[in-house]
């Protein structure tokens, strides 16, 4: 009975969320690295005197929280006293359903949202003044989201036996806005537990209460949660949000010590399999956007055990874990940009206060001031929409402003099990060429099809991009995603063979993948043929990307043999910058810097195409503007084998010589 329901479960999730992973057994190296640090040995002494670790954590959140300046409290307190006057909504089923019926779930989760940023405004502003004016506010507050029947949101809700696109009272699952919301409230009643209790100690049972019943007694009763991973699927980064959430719920809701060690005892397993399941060299394919949620959660649940150890870890030999943290500043191109394969954006701030947790916790000076970096890019902003981000930022917060911000920009990264690289010109600038690409396979969590495809900027500003992914909705995690524009290979850097586009699956992939550097540059090459299906009737198509970082110049070569014709070989670049056609074979990008990017071809092999792609979706037009445009070189003939380059190259750029 238990077998057929956790089944029945894992086939739902693989339908609504298709582009999340692969729901699959999975053979995973079993490292246990949490496991292993955090043994019940290492955690019962403070455990067993849970509650004096729990005052010295509030003590230490209080003098950190005094200790910023008089002007980053005054602007944190005036927007806490907007909320006084704020009326608390109701979220009715027709929101809840909306789901459901349209497929948007942006206008429930906006409401959402909204209710909870007032609340951790209120709460950060009472613990700022120690007012009470704000306790009645708060009260209010999480008086509503107790009242709320679920804290589970609408697009999650569909891993539930009943499908009525309602919350079921009789089934509780737990997924981020679930984990998310009891972390916020267990911490808030955690802050102002004294202030709160003289208001009615009602309000903390209550908390109590369900926080049980939403999250401690599911989460101890049940394995099947497709993200907790021990049935042997994959996970993504969804298990250390998730189990952080858990933890920290756990550690300041009041729970008694026993319980507490049962939670830590699941937490540490679980999230030990998003660990072992992910490669050595530390690659996120989720990308930079989700990487605060999967390598910056893992960092601060580990961050938070690592306070309640006897010993303390030493963990600069868990080359994984560094790799993990390490990722993002491989990634980064420059300022707020960074590589955007998969569900990614191509603008983002990571979380800085993760960024510098690796820094510590590895004695990485260069990950330290990156993570001041980041904080300069936020202007220094605390986020009170989260009072647990808020705390733990602000336990850091003068290390953050006072640090030398510095991105460390490195001139080559290779993530041989992902298959991914990036470049540049020169290490520590943005001037010049910046290239990042990709080989890898069409199964990763929050997948395009898109193997084999590349990006470019120069001197910082985009030029040959990916679109990313657009405003979520239900489409977009479920069995039609990939009939969505900006999922598909004909709108990546990616040919399309025989009018045949990529497919999604783990056997569309690239192959013979070889990465080599030189004294002048890099290079990868790949065969990308079995990245489609046989309907493109490819038997090889090589694509060899050299870069020379001397000369500023990247030559992609294609070599290709087909097993038959059927239509005419399509080759897809999507650019930010409209191109202006120079001359037959050679389009030229022109930056505001005054500097230009030169795009070659064969004339004589391929004729070309330059489309306008209007961007009518809020998220994508946000970042990219109201357009994009879409080179596509059309070959001429029928030849089921053939040759042929393409030469990027910026002039009046960096060179190494300089």
């Amino acid at each position: 009975m238990i077998q057929a329901t956790n089944k029945q479960r894992q086939t739902v999730f693989l339908l609504c969320f298709l582009a999340i992973g692969i729901i699959t057994n999975t053979v995973v190296a079993q490292r246990n690295i949490l496991s292993q640090a955090f043994t019940k040995e290492q955690l019962q002494e403070k455990l067993s005197n849970i509650n004096a670790w729990r005052l010295e954590q509030k003590n230490h959140y209080l003098q950190k929280v005094a200790a910023l300046p008089d002007s980053v409290k005054t602007k944190l307190v005036k927007e806490g006293e907007r909320g006084l006057k704020y009326e608390w909504p109701a979220i009715p089923a027709s929101l809840y359903l909306d789901y459901k019926i349209t497929g948007n779930r942006y206008n429930f989760e906006r409401k959402n949202n909204e209710r909870r940023k007032v609340l951790n405004e209120l709460a950060i502003a009472a613990i700022i003044t120690k007012d009470k004016k704000y306790i009645p506010q708060i009260a209010n507050g999480i008086w509503t989201l107790c009242e709320q029947s679920t804290w589970v949101l609408p697009a999650h809700v569909v891993v539930q036996k009943e499908k009525t696109g309602l919350p079921d009272p009789y089934e509780v699952v737990i997924d981020l806005g679930s984990g998310t919301a009891a972390s916020q409230l267990s911490m808030i009643q955690f802050m102002l537990s004294e202030e709160l209790d003289a208001y009615s100690k009602g309000i903390g049972k209550r908390v109590f209460a369900e926080l049980h019943k939403r999250i401690f007694d599911p989460y101890l009763s049940r394995n099947d949660f497709w993200w907790m991973g021990f049935a042997g699927q994959a996970v993504n980064n969804w298990n250390p949000w998730v189990n952080t959430n858990v933890l920290i719920s756990a550690l300041y809701s009041g729970l008694g010590a026993d319980s507490v060690g049962l939670i830590i005892a699941k937490t540490v397993k679980s999230t030990d399999i998003f660990v072992n399941q992910y490669p050595d060299d530390g690659g996120c394919d989720e990308g930079p956007s989700y990487w605060s949620e999967a390598g910056g959660k893992l960092i601060r649940f580990i961050h938070v055990l690592n306070g309640l150890t006897t010993k303390p870890i030493q963990w600069t030999s868990q080359k994984l874990i560094y790799n993990m943290g390490n990722y993002i500043a491989k990634v980064h191109i420059g300022e707020n940009n960074f590589v955007n394969f998969a569900d990614a954006f191509s603008k983002s701030i990571p979380d800085p206060e993760s960024v510098y947790s690796y820094g510590t916790i590895f004695n990485d000076a260069p990950l330290q001031s990156f993570g001041a970096y980041l904080f300069g890019l936020q202007k220094h902003k605390l986020d009170n929409a989260n009072i647990i981000d808020f705390l733990e930022t602000t336990a850091i917060y003068e290390s953050l402003t006072t640090l030398s911000p510095l991105a460390s920009l490195p001139a080559v990264s290779w993530f041989p099990d992902r298959q991914v690289l990036t470049a540049r010109t020169k290490s520590g600038t943005t001037k010049g060429l910046f290239l990042a690409l990709q080989g890898g396979h069409n199964a990763e969590s929050h997948n395009h099809n898109d193997v084999g495809n590349f990006v470019v900027y120069a001197n910082g500003n985009p030029v040959f991009v990916d679109a990313g992914v657009g405003s979520y909705t239900a489409q977009t995690f479920s069995n039609r995603r990939y009939e969505l524009w900006n999922m598909q290979s004909v709108w990546h850097n990616c040919p399309t063979i025989n009018g045949v586009m990529q497919k999604e699956g783990i056997q569309y992939k690239a192959s013979n993948v070889q990465f080599a550097q030189n004294a002048t540059g890099v290079n990868l090459s790949m065969d990308i043929a079995a990245a489609y299906p046989v309907d493109a009737a490819v038997k090889k198509y090589e694509r060899k990307f050299d870069f020379n970082q001397t000369s500023n110049t990247l030559q992609i070569s294609e070599n290709y043999e087909l097993l038959e014709w059927k239509a005419a070989l399509v080759q897809s670049f999507l650019v930010y910058l409209k191109p202006d056609i120079e001359k037959p074979g050679q389009l030229l990008f022109r930056l505001p810097d005054g500097a230009s990017v030169v795009f070659a071809y064969d004339a004589k092999l391929f004729d070309i195409a330059i489309e306008d792609k209007i961007l009518d979706d809020e998220r994508m037009s946000g970042i990219w503007g109201k357009q994009l445009y879409r080179i596509q070189l059309t070959a001429k003939g029928n030849k089921k084998s053939g040759k042929h380059q393409f030469t990027i190259s910026l002039l009046n750029g960096l060179t190494n010589a300089q």
